[in-house]
């Protein structure tokens, strides 16, 4: 059994970059359909990460993607990323982590300027969580499998007929425009 898997959408993909011992599945931009078609399988590890929902479009059957990709993984530890948008997604989300009590990471405190990516100090913590308490104890695994699409540059126009949809290319683009990192929280006054 594998240590430490990381499958999903471009969340799943800035995880997988903090976390270079796990391996990662994702494809940015993915929908949890496309998801399911392309990239899913059985999938058994000791730690699985997934983050997907949030790219899906209202007329897809999102709670029962999710329910059929959970049903096909194994692991000691789930994580589900809680998409900071898209009510449909976050309480398809809920339902399938409360169904086989996984944990949920809230990621909206950690996002940027688009309200769906955090920057690189946000993964490096969603990271940390998912390592557990006490750090990693996949030290010693240093191999590291990508099995992740990223769209090339420059990059294709906004999908037609989809109003809204935003094309992430990476923690500092977005729609291939840059993206500042998110300062850090000031601390509250004493």
């Amino acid at each position: 059994m594998i240590p430490c898997l990381i499958l999903g959408d471009s969340l799943a993909v800035g995880v997988g970059q903090a976390r270079p011992e796990c391996s990662t599945i994702a494809e940015v931009g993915i929908n949890s359909t496309r998801y399911l078609q392309t990239l899913h399988g059985a999938r058994h590890a000791r730690t699985i990460v997934i983050s997907l929902g949030v790219n899906d479009s209202l007329d897809m059957e999102t709670l029962a993607n999710l329910r059929q990709l959970r049903r096909g993984v194994s692991a000691d530890r789930v994580y589900w990323l809680l998409p900071g948008i898209h009510p449909i997604a976050r309480d398809a989300v809920r339902t399938v982590a409360r169904e086989y009590r996984d944990r949920i990471l809230e990621v909206a405190p950690l996002t940027g300027a688009d309200r769906i990516h955090p920057d690189r100090a946000g993964y490096a913590q969603l990271a940390a969580m998912t390592r557990g308490s006490g750090g990693s104890v996949y030290g010693a695994f240093a191999e590291r499998t990508l099995a992740y699409r990223d769209f090339p540059l420059p990059l294709p126009p906004p999908v037609p007929g989809v109003p809204g949809v935003k094309v992430w290319a990476g923690p500092y683009s977005l729609n291939g425009l840059p993206v500042p990192p998110t300062p850090p929280a000031k601390p509250p006054p004493r």
